[in-house]
Parts: structure tokens; sequence; C-alpha cells
């Protein structure tokens, strides 16, 4: 069965030579001459200065579980027969069917071709090599090694550049589903924590994300810079200067340093930083806990350029935000302090119905919406006259329906600009004194035919309204504030949102008991 011209390796016992690195081959075959032949043969081969270690199986099941325990396997040298007539092609259609292996080369032996016929075995399995046990001189055998580990390799390659996009993808389409800068920033920390060098061979094993880094991100802003993001160990240094914290010593350095930085990625003592330049005009850095050589740059500057890009669209848009809550907060200010004693109310009604908003299953996103666009809620009393505003006792039934006229001139004054925080401003300026039972106004809406948005506010409103001194009246104690409230399940409010609100006033009013 065996070529005589392996007959000279019989008395040839040495071991293999051991190597650092490795291809792993399966010999697959129950004649353990077969084994032990291969094993000579193959004991001083190397491909690319990494060696080849072996594994055994005698059978197709054996062959099975050795593939499924060994996934990063190289080569399987496969015999057709073996326990039974077919074992060989069993374990092939196991191999890339089940197993969804299409990396390991297989070549099959067989020293009974009328078992397996060339043509029929190549046209119905997806195999690599076809070879009669008689052909597998030490020539033939080294050349096929040598042919199998160059595919092998080139198809790892691939893999791994596959493997690396798709990451890349995914980690690039997260940057963009945060609402927030300080989620964003933490976001890219740890997604440049997932890009650890995987040696190819580990391709499928290291699926399961790594542990996520101690890391921070740095801004420069008016020349001071600033840590604006932070995970692990270093989230207590947020917002602060790295100059002023001392055990930071040497990042401050390195920033500082006039000596020439080439590339974007330096090791830096325990970590590394990453240096970048946007188009925002401003520098940022980006340091991580970790070895420099247990990451894989080549995937995160491909992610750096998109990171690059969406830090730059997200400082741009932070300022816009910042620039156009505190436009819309001194508008709704200014309205409220014409006939308010305090401005306070707007600001303690955002903070309400953002936690309100959290508490009914919103988003962050959709809640800080909310809370932006519940301050105008009463932007409509600008258009009603001082003598009504004013009026220290109670409205006549005439200066009355001039008041509710309010809401409609919220509505128009906020209806017309194509903003979502606009839109949702003027939903709730329109809807918010309608009553579940439908005796509100402007329209008498009922139950859910009153956005939910407004629903929310009636309750919030009257709440504040009652449990803080007006001009016209004294604060009413809590206690007798929530019974109120609660008496006008189904008649003024959705009962569900008392509930809701009730439940969780503690959480609601937190952020509010000091305005």
């Amino acid at each position: 069965m065996v070529d005589n011209t392996m007959d000279f390796l019989a008395e040839d016992q040495e071991d293999e030579i051991t190597y650092e690195d490795t291809y792993k081959i399966i010999i697959a075959d129950d004649d353990e001459e077969i084994h032990r032949v291969t094993r000579v043969i193959l004991k001083y081969f190397n491909f690319e200065g990494k060696g080849v270690s072996f594994i055994d199986t005698y059978s197709g099941k054996e062959t099975k579980q050795a593939l499924k325990d060994n996934p990063d396997t190289a080569i399987v040298f496969l015999d057709v027969v073996m326990e039974d007539n077919d074992s060989g092609l069993q374990v092939v259609k196991y191999l890339r069917e089940e197993l969804e292996n299409k990396l390991t080369r297989i070549v099959l032996r067989t020293g009974q071709p009328g078992e397996a016929p060339e043509e029929e075995v190549i046209k119905q399995y997806d195999i690599n090599d076809y070879r009669l046990k008689t052909e597998l001189t030490v020539k033939r055998l080294n050349t096929t090694l040598y042919s199998s580990l160059r595919n092998y390799r080139d198809l790892q390659t691939l893999e791994k550049n596959r493997k690396g996009l798709e990451k890349i993808i995914k980690a690039s389409a997260s940057l963009f589903e945060h609402n927030t800068l300080d989620d964003f920033l933490v976001t890219i920390l740890n997604e440049l924590s997932q890009f650890n060098y995987d040696p190819i061979e580990m391709l499928y094993i290291r699926e399961e994300a790594s542990p996520l880094s101690d890391g921070m991100v740095i801004l420069e802003q008016s020349t001071q810079n600033k840590i604006i993001a932070a995970t692990g160990k270093y989230e207590h240094f947020v917002n602060q200067e790295v100059e002023s914290i001392g055990e930071l010593n040497y990042i401050t350095k390195w920033i500082n340093s006039d000596e020439p930085k080439e590339g974007l990625i330096h090791s830096l003592e325990t970590g590394f930083i990453i240096e970048s330049h946007g188009n925002s005009q401003s520098n940022n850095y980006i340091y991580i806990d970790g070895k420099k050589d247990n990451l894989d740059f080549q995937l995160i500057n491909l992610f750096l350029s998109n990171f690059s890009i969406a830090l730059d669209n997200y400082i741009l848009n932070n300022m816009l935000q910042i620039t156009q809550k505190e436009i819309v907060f001194a508008l709704a200010e200014t309205v409220e302090s014409h006939f308010e004693e305090t401005g306070s109310h707007v600001k303690r009604i955002s903070e309400m119905m953002y936690q309100f908003a959290l508490c009914n299953r919103y988003s962050y996103g959709e809640s800080e919406l909310i809370k932006l666009a519940s301050t105008m809620h009463d932007l409509g009393k600008i258009a009603i006259p001082d003598r009504i505003l004013k009026k220290p006792g109670r409205l006549t039934e005439e200066e009355f329906e001039i008041m509710k006229t309010h809401t409609n001139h919220g509505y128009r004054i906020l209806k017309n600009p194509n903003l979502p925080v606009i839109k949702m401003a003027a939903e709730i300026a329109l809807n918010h004194h309608e009553k579940f039972d439908g005796s509100g106004y402007p329209a008498g809406k009922k139950g859910l035919e009153i956005p939910l948005n407004a629903r929310m506010m009636a309750i919030i409103d009257v709440f504040d309204a009652m449990s803080h001194k007006r001009i016209y009246k004294d604060a009413v104690p809590i206690e007798e504030t929530l019974a109120y409230i609660n008496s006008q399940r189904g008649k003024h409010f959705d009962p569900d949102l008392v509930d809701i609100f009730i439940n969780n006033l503690n959480n609601i009013t937190s952020g509010v008991k000091n305005m």
C-alpha cells in the first residue's frame, strides 16, 4: 500500500522539529503505517517559517470530532475507506455543510479508487486534491503540502479581510446611532478596544467580543486639553483638563512635546494614543490602555477615517444643538417671566417631562426632544393681554375665553418651521389643555385622540402649577396635589399616565427639587 520510495524511512524514528508556530494537519487513516510514514516525511517541513503539527484520527467519527475541536486545521489528509466504505466522503460533507468550514484544505487519499472514482468525487464533493496512496512519494507529498498551505494561507487572508471589513462597517454604523456626544465618544472607545489583532489561525475561534479597555477622549478647547469622555478607571476624569491630573503627566508631556510625531498611533507607557485632526480645527486624542502589539492597527486606521468625519459632525452638531437649546430656553423663559414670578417653571417642566418620557419608555434621544419641545408649551401666551395674564384674581368667563386662545396662538407661531423639535412643540402647545374625557380645549379632543406628549404635559403642567406659588395663589402641599391628580383619572388625565406619574414621582421630580 505504501510506495517503495518510502521504505528507507521505516527506520527513521526521530521526532519532528518543534516550531513556535505551526499549521495543524489531521492525518485521517485507519492504517497506522500511513500515520507513521507521513509524520516522518514531513518532520522537517516548514512553510514561511512555520512548521506543522499533527493530529491522528483512525475513523470517520474521530475525524469529525477532531475537526470540530480544531476549526483552525489547515489540511486534512483524508482516507476514503475507514470504518465504512464512504467514511471519508461523510467527513467532507460534515466539514463543509455542518461545520461550514470552507478554509480547511482536503486532500483525499485512497488505496481503493473503485470505492471513490476520482471524476465522480471531484464533481460531487468539495475537496481540494485527490491522490492515490501509491502516488504519495516524498516529493509528491511535499508538493501537495506546499500547494495546499498556499491556498489555505490566501483564503485565510481573504477571510480575515472580510471579517475586518464587517467589523469596520458594523463599528462605523454604530457611530451614528447615538443622540448625545457622550454616548458617541464612549462608543468610539468601546469600538476601538475591539480591534484586537487576531492571529490568522484564530479566525474561527475568536468571534466573541474582547474585554473593553480603559480609555479617554481628549479634545483641545481654547488651548486647553479637556477629557470629554472616558471609560473604566478614567471615567472620574471627565470634564477635567489633562494638565491638571498628575497621574496623566506622561500624556500631557507627549501632547506638548515639540518632537516630530510620525503616523497617527503612538505607544505611551501602559497604552497607546491616537492623534486625529479633523475639519473642526480642533486637535483630538484618544488614549487606550493596552499593548500596542495586541491591536490590529490596519483596521483601526480604516475606522479612524470614519471617526474623524463623525467627530467633526458631532462637535458641530453639538454646538448647534446647544445654541438651539439656549435660544429656545431664553425665548420660553422670556415669555414665562412676563407673567410668572420666576422663570424656573420652564426648567422644572422640561426636566420633569424628560424623566416622565423615560418612564414611558421613550428613548434618550426622544426624551431629549420632548424636554426641549415642552419648554414652548405656553409660548402662545405672548399674544394674551397683560391685563389678563397678570390679573391677580379669578378670570371672568370672557377673560378665560381669551386666555384659552393661547393654545392656538402657540400652534400658529410654531407650526411652520420644518424641524422635529418645533413640530413637537407646536403639537404640545395646541393640545396640552385637552382633557381625557373630551371636556378640554381648544378642540375637545378625547382619550387617545390627544397626542401622548400632550397628555403627559397635562399632568406635569398641573402638578407644577399646583405645587408652586403663583402671583394669584399659594403653593398646594404635594399630598393634596397628588390627591387631586388621582381624582382626575379618566376625566382630565389619562389614567395609565397618572399611575406611571405617581409610581415614579421621585424619579420624575429628582432634578427639580431645588428650582
